[in-house]
């Protein structure tokens, strides 16, 4: 493999992979679940909303949207977590879609979906807590901000020792500024370092802050491509699984049949409502199979009724295969970039190291199976 920007450039053909999507696919459907629970839970437990008036509004997948729903902080708080879930459940599929591609630029076609996953669920300590420890040091230098300022309050004492200190707290705080950078960057980077060799948390997030500091421009540049990429991939996709369903949609119809156009209407009244916002609406009539505010239910049988909600369902597993190819391809690029990277910075071989690591694994397991177990064979009499 030659490191260099051309390689960044193929991460779209790299993604474009039933085994990533597949990856993708099953992170976003896990991810959706438990996010959607959650925040069914988060609306429920209000006095004004039900289960069933949630399900009205919004489907499967429900979106509260801060100045227009006004939650308690204890719903905030409920439906926070379920989007830290879903974010965490999303760097773990993209790690093992950042496996599979170190597997395969090293020549290793066969590498199993399952072994790709257990390996993401292995690393997951070092992937997700990466950007959880930037969290904490950002909020203790934060908390120690606040509490100087509570300190300045005192008379005299304070506002001079604040003054002092001032030089001090100005640097900390752009130190903070450069860690809140850094946890966005281990957001892209954290999932494809832990896909790599042996990291633990210290090492994913030493190689976070080496490679924003020695290659900040080519991560940038590079990271502006990829989403590029990802955007483009995902549009043309969209696009033509559109076109695919419309071209279905006529060929089911064609006979004149009144039973298929109430059961595609009522599939499509699955799909959920596109949030109020000017350009996601622009974006969304494009590339989604619904209008923005979709079409109203309509009475069938009992038949049609189950061919609706199976013909939904399909659509919301289409669309998290358009979005899980959006996904590979953001995996595939995080790793192609931090395979670059590596070799720029640390001119290493971030595949030979791989390759090194799985022939060391492989040597330990077989020991283990050549060991013969301590007392092995030996019978065991009794006196009675």
């Amino acid at each position: 493999m030659v490191y260099s920007f051309a390689q960044v450039v193929r991460a779209p053909r790299v993604a474009f992979s039933a085994k990533k999507i597949w990856i993708a696919f099953l992170g976003l459907l896990i991810g959706v679940i438990v996010y959607s629970v959650l925040t069914y839970v988060a609306y429920s437990i209000l006095p004004e909303w039900t289960v069933k008036e949630v399900w009205r509004t919004y489907r499967y997948i429900p979106v509260p949207i801060p100045g227009v729903i006004h939650f308690p902080w204890y719903s905030w708080t409920i439906w926070g977590i379920g989007v830290a879930l879903f974010v965490f459940i999303q760097m773990l599929s993209i790690s093992a879609i950042s496996k599979v591609t170190y597997e395969e630029l090293r020549g290793n076609e066969f590498y199993e979906v399952m072994d790709a996953l257990r390996y993401a669920i292995k690393k997951a300590k070092a992937n997700i807590l990466a950007p959880i420890t930037l969290a904490i040091f950002i909020g203790v230098f934060v908390l120690i901000g606040c509490l100087l300022g509570l300190f300045g309050r005192i008379p005299y004492v304070g506002p001079i020792v604040i003054g002092l200190l001032f030089i001090l707290i100005a640097l900390a705080a752009l130190f903070v500024i450069y860690l809140i950078i850094v946890f966005f960057v281990s957001f892209l980077l954290s999932p494809s370092i832990a896909a790599g060799v042996e990291k633990d948390v210290f090492d994913v997030l030493f190689e976070n802050f080496s490679t924003l500091n020695e290659q900040t421009w080519r991560l940038v540049l590079w990271e502006i491509f990829i989403a590029f990429c990802v955007f483009a991939g995902v549009w043309v996709f969209g696009w033509l699984t559109k076109k695919g369903l419309l071209l279905a949609n006529w060929v089911l119809s064609a006979w004149g049949h009144s039973w298929w156009e109430k059961v595609w209407n009522n599939g499509l009244w699955y799909l959920s409502h596109v949030p109020p916002i000017t350009w996601v609406e622009a974006l969304t009539a494009r590339i989604a199979p619904t209008l923005i505010q979709g079409p109203e239910w309509v009475p069938v049988n009992w038949a049609q009724l189950v061919s609706s909600f199976c013909v939904g369902l399909g659509l919301y597993f289409i669309i998290f295969m358009v979005l899980g190819y959006g996904i590979a391809t953001w995996a595939a690029g995080q790793s192609l970039i931090y395979a670059v990277l590596v070799k720029y910075k640390d001119d290493r071989d971030l595949l030979k190291e791989i390759e090194e690591e799985e022939k060391e694994r492989e040597k330990e397991e077989e020991a283990e199976k050549e060991e013969i177990p301590e007392n092995a064979g030996v019978i065991c009499l009794s006196p009675h």
